[in-house]
C-alpha cells in the first residue's frame, strides 16, 4: 500500500514587500526583527520577503484603458456587494469615458504618470502572490504580510501577540482574513452595512474587506483559495493588491 505523508502546519510566515528602499529598509527591517524574536516564543516562525522586480516603466494606452474598464465593473461589483446602490451600466459608462479623458487627453506628463503609476501597482501585487505562493512551500500556518511603509505602534508587537492567542482555537480549515493597516477612513469605505459585531480591538464584518494591503494576515486556508482563483482568472494580476484582495 501507498504511504502518504501528511504535513502539520503550524506557525507562522513574517513576509515584507519592498524595492531595497534603504530609507524604508533601515526603519522596518529592525521592527520584523523584533517582532519575530516575540513570536518565536510562542509558535515557529520563518522569513520571506520579496523584492526583485522589472524596471518601471509606463503602460501603454491600451493597457491602462482596459485596467480602468475592469476597475469601472468592480466599483459597480463592490457597491452590490456592500449593498448600496449600482450605477446603471449606461451611466457606468459615461463615467469612464469622462474619467479616462481627463486622464489621458491633457497635454503634458499627467497621462504617463498615470500609465507609469499603473504598471507599479502591477510590480507590487506580483510581489504579494510571489510571497504567497511562497509561503504555500513552507509548513506554516499563518502568512503576516508587510509592505515597507508599514508604520509600527508601540503596541504593534504586542498587538499581534495578543491576535496570534487568540487565533489558537481557529479552525485551520476555516479561512482566515485579517486587515491589520491603517488607510481610508471607516466611514468613507462605506461598510457598515457589512458589520457583524466588533469589540475594542477588532471589527468583524460578513463578508471580506479590504482597506489597504499595506498589513494583514492570512492563514493557509485563505492563501490556498486566493492561489486557485488567481490560476482560473489569471487576468486579476492587473490590479492594484488591495482591489485584488476584495475581488478574491
Amino acid at each position: 500500500s501507498a504511504c502518504v505523508m501528511i504535513t502539520r502546519h503550524d506557525g507562522l510566515a513574517i513576509a515584507i514587500v519592498h524595492n531595497k528602499n534603504p530609507a524604508r529598509n533601515n526603519y522596518i527591517f529592525p521592527h520584523l526583527d523584533q517582532l519575530a524574536d516575540a513570536l518565536a516564543h510562542t509558535c515557529p516562525v520563518i522569513r520571506l520577503e520579496a523584492w526583485a522586480q522589472p524596471d518601471v516603466l509606463s503602460h501603454g494606452t491600451r493597457m491602462a484603458l482596459i485596467r480602468d474598464a475592469i476597475y469601472a465593473q468592480l466599483q459597480r461589483e463592490w457597491a452590490r456587494y456592500c449593498l448600496h446602490d449600482v450605477k446603471s451600466s449606461w451611466r457606468a459608462i459615461r463615467v469612464l469615458i469622462k474619467n479616462s479623458r481627463q486622464k489621458y487627453l491633457p497635454a503634458g506628463d499627467q497621462a504617463k504618470r498615470w500609465m507609469r503609476n499603473g504598471h507599479i501597482e502591477t510590480i507590487v501585487t506580483d510581489k504579494h502572490i510571489r510571497l504567497w505562493q511562497q509561503f504555500l512551500d513552507t509548513d506554516k500556518l499563518y502568512l503576516l504580510v508587510f509592505e515597507d511603509d508599514a508604520v509600527f505602534k508601540d503596541n504593534s508587537v504586542q498587538g499581534v501577540l495578543s491576535l496570534q492567542a487568540r487565533l489558537v482555537s481557529q479552525a485551520p480549515s476555516r479561512p482566515v482574513y485579517i486587515d491589520l493597516a491603517g488607510g481610508c477612513a471607516l466611514p468613507d469605505l462605506a461598510i457598515d452595512t457589512l458589520l457583524a459585531e466588533q469589540d475594542e480591538h477588532f471589527r468583524r464584518y460578513r463578508k471580506p474587506v479590504t482597506n489597504t494591503a499595506c498589513v494583514y494576515m492570512l492563514n493557509r486556508a485563505t492563501v490556498e483559495l486566493f492561489v486557485t482563483h488567481l490560476v482560473r482568472r489569471p487576468w486579476l494580476r492587473l490590479l492594484s493588491i488591495d482591489w485584488l484582495m476584495n475581488k478574491l
